[in-house]
């Protein structure tokens, strides 16, 4: 195998007789070019010309903090376009559009996610899943909104407690912050922000508890119809009975 060395685009790196065109490459009437700078690498054994970038691509992983914009949030659920991974340089390839369930919002009970996320907003995750799609999670201390506008004038929102404040309106809004909020932990490791570990989190009882209640008022309206159907036998006891009446009674011939 040759050694790697350094192309641009467009330079011809082999030919099609003696390579096929790998990643990074692409033929053209029998010659192939490089389509990005990088390092050409020639496989002899597979037949195959590649070139690697300089700087490749980061990959999503389970476990990653990521960076990501608010752009939809509709019904349960909240999407977010991932733009960049905590302590990584490198542009993202693949999926970048995550989701945020309702259960995945926040550690306490969501009742609107529209009181956690506003459109725009920039928020801190983890991603608890790649393929088939990527899922992501702010319920931890450490994610969540890292900045937020006011929904008003779209001024910065500064923090006041648990809320956020708008100086300009004097206004205030709720969002799912981080704990740092305002002077955000940049520049330490992904682990201290919770990165790598992923934990299963149990269902939620209060939800639990209304699928039951649910449950519990059909049997009771299951059992109305029931008793609604034993009724009717009784009506048809008593017209048997007016039946036995009009057999009882003299015949008119």
């Amino acid at each position: 195998m040759e050694p790697p060395k350094m192309v641009l685009p467009g330079d011809q790196v082999a030919v099609a007789e003696e390579f096929e065109a790998g990643e990074g490459t692409y033929e053209r009437e029998g010659v192939i070019f490089a389509s990005m700078p990088g390092v050409l690498t020639l496989d002899p054994n597979a037949r195959v010309a590649r070139v690697k970038p300089f700087n490749p691509v980061a990959e999503l992983q389970v476990g990653d903090i990521v960076y990501g914009i608010v752009d939809d949030i509709r019904g349960m659920m909240a999407t977010a376009t991932v733009t960049a991974i905590h302590g990584r340089s490198r542009e993202i390839s693949g999926q970048a559009e995550g989701t945020i369930h309702i259960s995945n919002v926040s550690e306490e009970y969501t009742e609107d996610i529209h009181d956690m996320f506003r459109l725009g907003d920039v928020v801190r995750a983890k991603v608890i899943q790649t393929k088939p799609s990527l899922q992501l999670t702010t319920a931890e201390g450490l994610l969540g909104v890292v900045k937020a506008l006011c929904g008003q004038c779209r001024g910065p929102l500064e923090r006041r407690d648990r809320d956020l404040y708008c100086p300009r309106c004097e206004r205030s809004e709720r969002r799912k912050m981080t704990r740092d909020y305002g002077d955000l932990m940049l520049s330490v490791p992904a682990r201290e922000l919770g990165g790598g570990v992923v934990a299963e989190r149990p269902r939620r009882q209060e939800r639990g508890g209304r699928a039951r209640d649910r449950g519990g008022r059909d049997r009771g309206r299951g059992g109305g119809r029931d008793r609604g159907r034993g009724g009717g036998r009784d009506r048809g006891a008593r017209d048997r009975g007016r039946g036995g009446g009009r057999d009882r009674g003299p015949r008119h011939d």
